[in-house]
């Protein structure tokens, strides 16, 4: 069932993302179904090296730092999501924590609204997604993506599976919609 697939790949995503520790991380790079042989401790170290740190990681994962200045993080695209959130009812656990336009909420909340859209059939809602996937998420992720394949100075084949697959998720539901990425 498509519909399922479509939360699955948000879901996984989102999930590594999110990760707090080496096991979760690993455990949602799985369920990608990677055919990439890889350990908790290098996948943590490579996704570390790319978007964490300590030292300066190869691409943020925050939309301010795509859509405002590359020097800052929490500035008006920030507000702007935290507005949007708002209006949507999302609440996250790590809220105050971090910020909320970092990829893994802005994936937990496009996972939020689609999951109302599709496995409860809320569709009043599919507006708000659409919007949320068009005029924001689309305009940043995308450079996300493609900085961190340019700049990377490892070749890591997790990391590449990754980005390829945030990607893809990213067209498959953008030509959905009218637009191509």
């Amino acid at each position: 069932m498509q519909t399922t697939s479509r939360l699955n790949d948000v879901k996984h995503l989102r999930d590594i993302f999110n990760a707090q520790n080496s096991k979760a991380l690993k455990v949602a790079f799985d369920a990608l179904n990677s055919s990439i042989e890889i350990s908790e401790e290098d996948l943590e170290v490579q996704f570390n090296r790319y978007f964490v740190g300590p030292m300066e990681p190869v691409a943020d994962p925050f939309a301010s730092v795509y859509l405002d200045n590359p020097d800052v993080v929490m500035s008006q695209s920030t507000l702007q999501v935290r507005e949007l959130y708002e209006t949507m009812g999302f609440t996250y656990p790590l809220k105050n924590v971090i910020p909320e336009d970092h990829l893994g909420v802005e994936l937990d909340a496009y996972y939020q609204l689609l999951y109302l859209e599709e496995a409860k059939e809320i569709t009043y809602l599919s507006e708000l997604r659409h919007y949320f996937l068009h005029e924001h998420i689309h305009l940043w992720v995308p450079r996300f993506i493609e900085k961190a394949l340019r700049e990377s100075e490892h070749d890591s084949k997790a990391i590449t599976f990754i980005l390829l697959q945030l990607k893809s998720l990213l067209i498959r539901e953008t030509t959905t919609q009218g637009v191509t990425a």
